[in-house]
């Protein structure tokens, strides 16, 4: 059958004025304030620092729209802490690239910020949906291959691109989608999340500028094709807002609860509802840990030796949470990691890969359990866990939320009230409101950087 032409289509899409109901509107806020929490407080982590360092010697400008999607993108995911959707982490790029575009485009409502989120997510479900089995099956990390797209059609919103430029700009994003799941527990993941941000603003002002590219999103050996596990992708179909709602208004992201990877968030929360019922675990007992194979992959670090692998886990996610009853930021830390209570409990730990699957979520066993098993045989297990709190499927309540936010924000040592009235007024208020609350911080880190590189020199 003949591939539907869907990068002609989503770029009609971007140039429709289409509305966006009050549900999305709020969902979109929310957003904005979970990922402008974890952002702000990830400027100071190590792959944000050595970045700035870098990218004034590589000769980008301090007020660069690339060079803030660049490091803003890369201090969203620093944490690990900020949201998951259809595969990968989406407004870790889509909010760096829009407060990037709007910073250099000038006057721009809070509507426009918000109409340019809701259709960087409606193409990156878009894409998501149309494959079986998530990119990470390949080895790639669909953070950085769908989000480079995702944030094209942002930007393309934004900059008011007509429909054949804003299919100019997917094609652009699309052949600059990378990032190997190989590089978990390193700076190079969350330099993914960045690396997909400036992509999506490369390609959205190389479109306005007159730069060509073929549709490549449908085509032979095109974005979609190339990047398939197993080559099952729907090619077909017309657009999933064909039926009138937008994905956003169907499937918001998933909040996080705890910095480190999605994969553990099952289990943590098993092992939380143990903890609850047994505080003190006896250092004679197995830690069982139920999940599925390709989660056990890519929590692939079973003797972390740095924070980075801790987030990737399994042992340190599970015996942390069994010990204290909770993990957070003050939780990530070398000391806490080299207590040797916690290794001894962490060498205890065994993975049980199951070989059912969660009906819906691909790579997901049908559910995670954690089991302590006594020298006597004797099991307590807990309850068997298929939606981690802050999930779609379960959510986390505002108040949650806005705890969340104020911790990001007390590590980040900022003042978020201006904040988060911006963001959560968001369709009110003009978008240079929100960004002089920020008071642009991937500006004053570059500005540094670039002061330090010339005295240097």
């Amino acid at each position: 059958m003949t591939p539907f032409s869907l990068t002609r289509a989503l770029g009609e899409l971007i140039a429709a004025p289409l509305p966006v109901p009050q549900q999305v509107t709020e969902r979109v806020s929310a957003a904005f304030l979970d990922t402008i929490g974890v952002m702000l407080a990830g400027y100071s982590e190590a792959p944000v620092q050595a970045l700035a360092r870098t990218l004034p010697r590589a000769g980008y400008e301090a007020d660069a729209p690339a060079a803030d999607a660049l490091l803003s993108g890369t201090a969203a995911h620093a944490l690990d802490y900020d949201d998951v959707g259809f595969g990968g982490h989406m407004s870790a790029v889509l909010v760096p690239a829009i407060l990037a575009t709007a910073r250099s485009v000038g006057r721009l409502s809070g509507k426009d910020l918000i109409r340019a989120y809701v259709l960087g997510h409606e193409v990156w479900a878009e894409l998501a949906s149309r494959e079986k089995t998530l990119a990470h099956a390949r080895g790639f990390h669909p953070t950085s291959v769908t989000g480079s797209v995702a944030a094209a059609a942002a930007v393309a919103s934004l900059l008011r691109l007509d429909a054949r430029q804003a299919a100019v700009a997917l094609s652009l994003g699309a052949t600059q989608a990378s990032g190997l799941t190989a590089n978990f527990g390193s700076m190079a993941k969350p330099f993914h999340a960045g690396a997909a941000a400036r992509a999506g603003v490369m390609a959205g002002l190389m479109a306005e500028a007159g730069f060509d590219a073929a549709p490549v999103l449908e085509v032979p050996k095109g974005y979609l094709s190339a990047f398939s596990p197993h080559g099952e992708i729907d090619l077909v179909r017309p657009l999933n807002i064909g039926g009138g709602e937008w994905m956003l208004a169907v499937r918001s992201p998933s909040v996080k609860r705890y910095p480190v990877c999605y994969s553990a968030h099952r289990a943590l929360d098993a092992a939380q509802a143990l903890h609850d019922r047994l505080p003190a675990i006896p250092s004679d007992t197995t830690i069982e840990v139920r999940l599925s194979p390709r989660h056990s992959e890519i929590l692939r670090y079973r003797t972390p030796q740095t924070v980075a692998q801790a987030r990737f886990s399994l042992e340190f996610c599970v015996a942390h949470m069994l010990l204290h009853g909770k993990l957070g930021l003050s939780d990530m830390t070398e000391t806490g990691l080299a207590d040797p209570v916690l290794r001894a409990a962490m060498a205890r730990v065994e993975r049980i890969e199951a070989d059912d699957k969660d009906p819906e979520l691909d790579g997901y066993a049908a559910w995670d359990q954690v089991s302590l098993v006594f020298p006597d045989g004797r099991r307590e297990s807990s309850p068997r866990i298929t939606h981690p709190y802050g999930h779609f499927d379960n959510p986390a309540p505002a108040t949650a939320l806005i705890q969340k936010f104020d911790d990001c924000l007390r590590i980040a040592g900022r003042d978020g009230k201006d904040i988060f009235r911006a963001c959560t007024g968001l369709k009110d208020i003009e978008a240079s409101a929100l960004l002089e609350a920020l008071r642009q911080p991937a500006l004053n880190l570059l500005q540094k950087a670039g002061s330090r590189e010339a005295q240097a020199s």
